[in-house]
């Protein structure tokens, strides 16, 4: 059945991810440090909202952009706390930013161009650009697991369509400072490159604060969503705001490709925007005891300023999976960091479970750990 198969699919490797799904369900009691959910659930005002929503019949197709008042009140919300201006019709509403980036991806990219991508990262920002025809050029950040602004510069051809990048970071928890988004915003300037910020965890951030480099470079894709500050991860809704030519062409694709976002899950994330909430010190001292406890057992984590996720050398000059495997002998699921990155033996934990979980994954690590001496 192979011939019957496009041959876009050979960019895709989702065995990593598929075999981590596949253990939560086999072990029992699984301890799952892996997911990248929060812990928490939605507010009961959005729970009302969406059943509202229901209750009303407002359950039809919306426009491919997103209603009109949510699109409104996140250009506020952009001004507000991104200091990005820009207007409701530069701001569309997508099925999830995964969903977002490969419609974004299909709007900018042809057979041939190069996306320059960071390492570690988020797997789908290279494979689906992989899908989609382009060469990626994935770019190593410094041992901090901040920007080497010096490679990404020297990584841009005539052929380079965007810089993607991702911070807070997923796996690796960095957050990259507005000093190094300037200057990286002058490079893409200097060079006609479009920047794709993907900045789903802007409100998980614990030292420093949250710049958006599309407050500075007018051509910059910028990505925001609900699932993560709003617990909102099955309503599969995000963002996204930009260059009115290229949220045009996401819009013409979105009426093909999906037609419209939930209109349930629209009209409770209107009601999501009037609710303020603050994650971090919970976050935070979650974030606190992962280091403290991984310390503990000689495993130094670098970064981890935001998101909930770290990333860490595994012990022993074990391999990732070799790591990941023996903790499975505890109950304890972790990511091998193969899934986002070319360093070896490198492994990711979230946090995003409760303080209960997380306590008791670490003292499981410990004793793994112990008994590898």
């Amino acid at each position: 059945m192979k011939k019957h198969i496009s041959k876009r699919l050979d960019a895709f490797d989702s065995s990593v991810f598929r075999d981590v799904f596949v253990k939560q369900l086999i072990i029992k009691d699984p301890i799952d440090l892996s997911v990248g959910s929060p812990e928490d659930t939605p507010d009961e005002n959005i729970k009302a909202a969406g059943i509202k929503a229901i209750e009303n019949n407002l359950t039809g197709y919306t426009p491919s952009n997103g209603l009109s008042e949510l699109r409104h009140a996140l250009a506020n919300k952009l001004y507000k706390e991104n200091s990005i201006m820009l207007p409701a019709n530069q701001i569309t509403i997508v099925p999830g930013l995964t969903t977002g980036l490969l419609l974004t991806y299909m709007a900018i990219i042809d057979p041939g161009d190069e996306i320059i991508t960071m390492d570690p990262g988020y797997p789908p920002y290279e494979q689906l650009a992989k899908a989609m025809g382009a060469e990626v050029m994935s770019v190593l950040t410094l041992p901090s697991f901040q920007l080497n602004l010096p490679a990404i510069e020297a990584s841009i051809t005539d052929k380079t369509k965007a810089i993607v990048i991702n911070t807070p970071n997923n796996p690796s928890g960095a957050v990259y400072p507005e000093a190094d988004l300037r200057k990286l915003a002058k490079i893409a300037e200097k060079n006609d490159v479009l920047i794709i910020s993907d900045e789903i965890y802007e409100h998980f951030i614990y030292e420093g604060k949250h710049f958006s480099i599309g407050s500075i470079y007018p051509n910059t894709i910028t990505m925001h969503g609900f699932s993560k500050q709003y617990s909102m991860t099955g309503w599969r809704l995000g963002y996204i705001s930009g260059p009115y030519e290229v949220v045009e062409a996401i819009n013409e694709l979105q009426q093909y490709a999906v037609f419209s976002s939930s209109s349930i899950a629209q009209h409770a994330a209107i009601e999501a925007l009037k609710i303020k909430t603050n994650l971090v010190p919970k976050y935070k001292k979650k974030r606190d005891i992962v280091i403290k406890e991984l310390a503990k057992c000689g495993i130094d984590v670098s970064s981890a300023s935001g998101s909930y996720y770290v990333f860490f050398k595994a012990p022993n000059n074990l391999t990732d999976l070799e790591f990941t495997e023996k903790l499975l002998d505890h109950n304890v699921v972790l990511v091998p960091g193969r899934a986002f990155s070319s360093r070896h033996g490198y492994v990711r934990l979230s946090y995003g479970a409760s303080i209960e979980v997380v306590k008791k994954g670490l003292s499981e690590i410990q004793k793994s750990i112990l008994m590898l001496k």
